[in-house]
C-alpha cells in the first residue's frame, strides 16, 4: 500500500515517475517511522485504553489544526509527526475556507510604494516591504523604489525596486526587502500548488560574483533523509548571462540559478517560476503539494562585486479553485497515512472569511462560496446558510475563539470581566439570532487567547448552559506551525467517549457531550459524569426528585491537584445577566479520586447544571468536563436528540 500511494503522490506531479523518485518517497516513509521509534511520545498513551460502562473507549482529538493551506508555515507531515509523538489519537484538518479560495489576495504588484502600494479592486491593503540585511554588507548598499527604469510590460508605468549590495569579503551579503503583507491579511500565504509567479528583473552590466534573489520560504517539514527539520526554501537567483542554469538541493533549501538572457525590450527578462515542480524534483520523498506560499523577500546578493539591478511587475497565478485544493487535501490524507499509523486523520474547514470563525467537522465537507457577501452580511450568512449547509451534509459546528484569535497579555480580570458579558450576549439567542449561530460546539480550552484565561472561557460557556443551550465544550491549541505542541502555551487537546475513531462514533459523540478537554503538558487523564445511574455526561435529566446522586470519574490528576464539582441554576437568566453562576460544590485530592470516582449527592429542588475542573498544584484549571443537566422540567426548546438520557 505505502508503494501505490507514494506512486499516486509523484504522479500528480505530472511528469514521468523515474525511480530514483519513487524509491525517495518510500524512504521517506521509512524514515519518518524511525524517526518516530527514537523520538519518545510525550507523554506516553497508557498500555490499556480507558474503557466506560457502556463500552465506549477514550480517544483524545486534536480538533483545531492547520497546515501548509492555511497562511503559516505549518505542513500536514509536521503537523501529524506532532500528533504521533504526542500520542494524539486523531487529527482533524481544519484549514481557512478563504485562503484555499484565495479571496482577497494579491494578484499583481508595480512596485510604486515600499509602504502604500495596494492591490486592485478587493485585494486588500498595501504591503509593507520590510528591509532584510544578511551578512557583511558594505555601507554603499542601498535600495528602494525608482522611477525609473521599469519594465514595459507594467502596466502601471513608472516603478520598480532597485537593489543594490556590497559585500565587505568574499563571504555572501544580502541587501533587499521582506514583502509584510500583514496590513493586507496576509494575502499570499496560502498553499503553493498550481502558482505561478512571474516576474521582470533587469540587472545592471560588470559584476559576476552574486546574483539578484527571489527567496520563497515555504512550510516547516520534520527532519527526514538526513535533511534536518526545519522551514524549506526556494531561492530563485538570476545572474548574468553566461552562468550555467542549475537547480539543486542544498539541505531544506533549493537553490534555482536562472542566468537572464536580455530580451528585446530594454534589456528587461521575464521569469515565470513553478515552485511545485521545482519541490517535486528537489526533494521527491516529500509529497510536494504539503508546502505552503509563507514569505517573499526580494534581495540582491554580493560575494564581492557590486551587485544590483531591478525588479518589476510581480504576476502571481493561482488556478486552483478552493475546492480543488480541498479535495487536494483529502487525497493527500491517504498518502501520509502509512507514515503515522497511530494517527486518525478527519477532514473538516474553518469558515473564516470574517470574524466570527465556525469550525466544519466531518460529514460531506466543501469549501463555500462568498460570491456577494460583505462583513456586514457575514452573520446572517453563516446562521442561515453556513450552519444548516453543514448540518444537512452531516457535520457539526464550532463556535471558534469566542473572545478572538489573538494572543496575551492577560488582561485584567475586571476588563475580562467586562469582555464576557459582552461576548456572552452576542452568543445568546434573540428575536433574529440563534444562540450562536446555531453551533453544536464552543472552543472553550485556551489557556489564554485574545487576553481572556481559560476561567473566563469556561464562565462563558457557563452563561450557555444556565440558559439551557445545550453546547459541547471542547479544547484546542488552533496550531498553525507543527512544531511543539506540548510546549506551546494553547495546547488543549479534547477526548470523547466513543465506540471507535470512525467518523460517524466521533460526531455521535461530540454531539451527545461526551466529551472532556485538557491541557497535552499538564493533563491527559479522563473525566465523565453519571446522574442517578444513568444520565452521563452530556445528556439531560428531567427529574422532581429532591436530590439527585451524582458519580464524578477522573483518572490520572496532576501531582498535588484536585478535582472540582461546579453546580448552577439553570434559571433563564438571558441577556439580563450573562455571567456565570457556577459555584463550587466539592473538591477532591487525588488520594479521594484513588478509586477512580467519588459519589456526591446533588440538590436538586431547582433546575442546574453540573460540571468538572481539574486543577493543578498551582489551582491553574487544566481540565475541563461537559456538564450533565438536571432539570425539573422540559425546557422551552425541547431537548435535543442526541442529548436525551
Amino acid at each position: 500500500m505505502c508503494e501505490d500511494l507514494a506512486k499516486q503522490s509523484l504522479a500528480n506531479t505530472g511528469a514521468a515517475v523515474s525511480r530514483r523518485q519513487f524509491l525517495g518517497v518510500t524512504a521517506g516513509l521509512a524514515a519518518t517511522a524511525a524517526l518516530l521509534r527514537r523520538v519518545p511520545r510525550l507523554p506516553l498513551r497508557s498500555p490499556r485504553r480507558p474503557v466506560t460502562a457502556d463500552g465506549t473507549n477514550a480517544y483524545s482529538m486534536a480538533m483545531h489544526i492547520h497546515s501548509s493551506f492555511s497562511e503559516q508555515d505549518g505542513s500536514m507531515q509536521a503537523q501529524l509527526f506532532q500528533a504521533a509523538r504526542n500520542a494524539v489519537d486523531v487529527l482533524w484538518w481544519t484549514d481557512h475556507d478563504h485562503r484555499m479560495d484565495g479571496i482577497g489576495y494579491r494578484r499583481t504588484v508595480h512596485f510604486t510604494s515600499l509602504t502604500n502600494e495596494k492591490g486592485g479592486p478587493g485585494e486588500g491593503g498595501p504591503w509593507i516591504w520590510t528591509k532584510k540585511e544578511s551578512g557583511p554588507v558594505a555601507g554603499s548598499s542601498s535600495g528602494g523604489i525608482v522611477a525609473s527604469p521599469s519594465s514595459p510590460n507594467d502596466p502601471v508605468k513608472g516603478g520598480s525596486m532597485h537593489l543594490t549590495a556590497k559585500s565587505r569579503s568574499t563571504v555572501s551579503a544580502k541587501y533587499g526587502y521582506y514583502a509584510d503583507s500583514h496590513p493586507a491579511g496576509w494575502n499570499y500565504r496560502d498553499n503553493l500548488t498550481g502558482q505561478t509567479l512571474t516576474m521582470d528583473v533587469l540587472l545592471t552590466s560588470g559584476w559576476s560574483r552574486g546574483y539578484l534573489e527571489l527567496l520563497l520560504a515555504t512550510s516547516y517539514h520534520e527532519a527526514t533523509a538526513s535533511r534536518p527539520a526545519g522551514d524549506y526554501s526556494l531561492s530563485y537567483r538570476f545572474v548574468p548571462a553566461g552562468e550555467k542554469a542549475s537547480r539543486v538541493a542544498n539541505g531544506i533549501q533549493g537553490i534555482i540559478t536562472i542566468p537572464v538572457t536580455p530580451g528585446a525590450k530594454n534589456a528587461w527578462y521575464t521569469a515565470t517560476l513553478h515552485p511545485s515542480s521545482d519541490i517535486a524534483a528537489l526533494w521527491p520523498d516529500l509529497d510536494y503539494r504539503d508546502f505552503a506560499f509563507y514569505g517573499l523577500t526580494l534581495s540582491a546578493a554580493s560575494n564581492g562585486d557590486v551587485v544590483g539591478g531591478y525588479f518589476d511587475y510581480l504576476r502571481i497565478n493561482r488556478q486552483i479553485s478552493g475546492e480543488v485544493l480541498l479535495q487536494q487535501q483529502i487525497s493527500m490524507e491517504a498518502v501520509l497515512a502509512p507514515q503515522y499509523p497511530s494517527v486518525v486523520q478527519q477532514q473538516g474547514l474553518e469558515v473564516s472569511l470574517f470574524l466570527p470563525h465556525l469550525n466544519w467537522f466531518g460529514g460531506a465537507v466543501s469549501v463555500p462560496t462568498y460570491n456577494g457577501i460583505a462583513y456586514k452580511d457575514y452573520t446572517q450568512y453563516l446562521q442561515n446558510t453556513i450552519v444548516p449547509e453543514i448540518h444537512s451534509n452531516g457535520g457539526l459546528v464550532s463556535y471558534n475563539h469566542p473572545y478572538g484569535y489573538g494572543g496575551g497579555p492577560e488582561l485584567p480580570d475586571a476588563q475580562q470581566d467586562a469582555l464576557l458579558k459582552q461576548v456572552g450576549v452576542a452568543l445568546l439567542p434573540n428575536a433574529t439570532r440563534r444562540a450562536a449561530l446555531g453551533a453544536d460546539l464552543l472552543e472553550v480550552g485556551y489557556t489564554l487567547r485574545q487576553g481572556v484565561d481559560v476561567g473566563h472561557h469556561a464562565w462563558l460557556w457557563d452563561v450557555m448552559s444556565r440558559n439551557a443551550i445545550f453546547l459541547t465544550g471542547n479544547g484546542t491549541s488552533d496550531d498553525h506551525r507543527g512544531q511543539n505542541w506540548h510546549g506551546i502555551l494553547n495546547n488543549w487537546v479534547t477526548s470523547t467517549w466513543a465506540k471507535s475513531t470512525a467518523q460517524a462514533d466521533l460526531l455521535a459523540a461530540l454531539a451527545a457531550g461526551r466529551a472532556w478537554c485538557g491541557s497535552l503538558s499538564k493533563y491527559r487523564g479522563t473525566l465523565d459524569l453519571l446522574a442517578d445511574g444513568a444520565c452521563p455526561m452530556g445528556p439531560v435529566s428531567v427529574s422532581t426528585v429532591s436530590s439527585r446522586k451524582l458519580v464524578a470519574s477522573a483518572a490520572g490528576l496532576p501531582t498535588g491537584g484536585s478535582l472540582q464539582v461546579l453546580q448552577g441554576a439553570v434559571d433563564f437568566a438571558g441577556a439580563a445577566e450573562p455571567t456565570s453562576n457556577a459555584t463550587v460544590i466539592g473538591t477532591y485530592t487525588g488520594a479521594q479520586l484513588a478509586g477512580g470516582s467519588i459519589s456526591q449527592a446533588i440538590d436538586n429542588t431547582k433546575s442546574s447544571f453540573v460540571r468538572t475542573q481539574v486543577l493543578d498544584s498551582s489551582r491553574a484549571i487544566v481540565g475541563l468536563s461537559n456538564p450533565v443537566w438536571l432539570l425539573r422540567n422540559p425546557p422551552p426548546g425541547g431537548i435535543p436528540a442526541p442529548r436525551a438520557a
